[in-house]
């Protein structure tokens, strides 16, 4: 499953999206998250979605089935390159593209990407 976030707000549409990927990596399937845009924020500093992501990511380590990329160039763009959660990996197109050819559902809560 793949994840593409485009709306940084942390309102309930990211939420139930963090959720959705939680349940899905906890059952040991493979997820891949994809934050562009305004939601390259999602994953910096302290706030409480930072704190899960984090939470998400190390899910992943421990089980091996979560990535959460970062588009790097919009995480430059709004200033939060370096305060990313541990363990969130900068990206760009070609990696949103490699997570949309291959994954079995893709959402993109929030809007088309």
């Amino acid at each position: 499953m793949a994840v593409v976030l485009s709306d940084g707000a942390a309102g309930e549409t990211t939420a139930t999206a963090l959720r959705l990927a939680d349940r899905v990596a906890a059952r040991g399937h493979r997820v891949t998250v994809y934050a562009r845009e305004a939601a390259a924020g999602l994953a910096a500093g302290d706030s409480e979605v930072a704190t899960a992501v984090a939470a998400l990511v190390r899910r992943g380590v421990h089980g091996g089935t979560l990535d959460w990329v970062t588009d790097a160039a919009a995480a430059e763009r709004l200033g939060v390159a370096g305060r990313q959660a541990p363990g969130v990996v900068p990206g760009d197109c070609a990696d949103l593209w490699a997570f949309l050819r291959n994954a079995d559902v893709v959402l993109a809560p929030g809007g088309p990407c």
